[in-house]
């Protein structure tokens, strides 16, 4: 039962994303292309039966299917590759880009080279106030088990810990990316796209930009761009220069009290912090490089959903009540009961870290469900796919559980946005 877990997952996912694709034949190319050129694949046979195409790969002979809806069969490492492909696809519409990313305020152009380079999203805030939540939790038991500290000691080290850390985090982190509010702003996006196997145009294009990746000038960098279109040797499949008004995307999605800032991470990703007197969103660059207007201001209402319902001061209450709950543990349960305090106290902790993050993965669903309200369910579930088509990828694949996991399932998520 198990490894058919895996698989019954991917057929629902596949059924809802079908509508997604414009052009099935595209995505039959794609796979077979990079079957052949990528994957080195010995052979792919192409077959086409009552209006299905199928694609057979290799010598497992691991199947693609696609008419109404999308189906992969097969075992073992082929499978798993063709589900990667079909995936990297839908992911990044079978095309790989060059993306130059500058923001302009007023007079002054900024490159993503002068933003704040961070090397992780406050999404790691939560894991770090868990692993504090659980070490100090243990020091203080056992410091009590040995009676070397009071009482008082351990009822205000559990119960500040989790509240003070992030407090502290969200207004460091705001006075540290304040200078890079996209409030005033537009962002600027010049997008070459070129085909995957079509590494030599790529390349060279890649190229002739090093000798402006330096520059701030429009004017400058739109010259050597079109320098590029217009060179046989370097010409993308598409180009398009794309300008987002960020004053006009807040007032049109009606959140132009919540501050979105950018910053430098090579990873595509947002967050959201909702404290008192503090509400902001952050974009990475990345995440502004790869998506579309409507699928950024998808990500956003996803975002601020998350502010409103007030996620963030529910999970340091969950945390603090938490810790109410290992107090009382310490120093009334275990010692008057003469428990084994060890043992208690960390399947305690486990249990809460449970609550808390099954809390968590619902309030995901939740701000899904608040940006639908305000964008397409289709932006939404594109933009879920390219920033999460990897992680889609290994849910669909792997058995490894996901009991501690703070988001729900990619897969979950896509069926539920895009049955609606």
């Amino acid at each position: 039962m198990p490894r058919r877990q895996p698989q019954m997952a991917a057929t629902r996912v596949y059924q809802v994303i079908r509508e997604l694709i414009k052009d099935p034949q595209s995505l039959i190319n794609y796979v077979e292309n990079y079957s052949l050129k990528i994957l080195d694949t010995p052979y792919v046979t192409r077959e086409l039966s009552n209006g299905a195409t199928k694609l057979i790969i290799g010598g497992d002979g691991a199947e693609l299917s696609i008419n109404h809806g999308i189906r992969i069969r097969g075992r073992g490492r082929s499978r798993s590759l063709l589900n990667a492909v079909v995936l990297r696809y839908l992911g990044t519409g079978g095309l790989r880009r060059i993306t130059v990313l500058l923001i302009r305020r007023g007079n002054r152009v900024y490159r993503v080279d002068d933003l704040p380079r961070i090397r992780s999203l406050p999404l790691g805030l939560i894991s770090l106030v868990i692993v504090s939540v659980i070490a100090i939790s243990i020091i203080t038991a056992i410091l009590r088990v040995v009676d070397i500290v009071s009482s008082i000691h351990i009822i205000m080290a559990l119960l500040l810990t989790p509240m003070i850390i992030p407090i502290v985090y969200s207004y460091i982190l705001q006075v540290k990316i304040r200078h890079y509010d996209l409030r005033g702003a537009q962002i600027i996006k010049f997008t070459l796209e070129y085909e995957e196997f079509d590494n030599a145009r790529f390349n060279n294009a890649l190229r002739l930009l090093e000798k402006v990746e330096k520059s701030r000038s429009l004017d400058v960098i739109r010259r050597a761009i079109l320098s590029i279109v217009n060179n046989p040797d370097t010409a993308p499949r598409n180009y398009y220069e794309e300008v987002i008004d960020v004053d006009k995307l807040r007032g049109r999605l009606g959140i132009k009290d919540y501050g979105i800032y950018i910053i430098n991470m090579d990873q595509c990703n947002a967050a959201s912090i909702g404290l008192p007197g503090i509400n902001y969103v952050i974009l990475t660059s990345k995440l502004v490089s790869c998506l579309n207007e409507d699928e950024l201001a998808a990500v956003i209402m996803h975002e601020v959903g998350h502010v409103v319902h007030g996620d963030s001061a529910k999970t340091l209450f969950l945390m603090s009540l938490a810790q109410l709950i290992n107090i009382v543990l310490i120093t009334r349960v275990i010692p008057v009961m003469s428990l084994p305090a060890l043992p208690i106290l960390i399947g305690a902790v486990f249990a809460e870290i449970l609550v808390i993050t099954l809390i968590m993965r619902l309030s995901e669903y939740a701000a899904d469900r608040y940006a639908m309200r305000f964008v397409r369910n289709r932006d939404l579930a594109l933009a879920l796919l390219k920033v999460a088509w990897r992680e889609l990828h290994n849910e669909l694949t792997s058995k490894k559980p996901r009991v501690f996991n703070v988001h729900p399932a990619v897969s979950s998520r896509l069926v539920r946005i895009l049955s609606r």
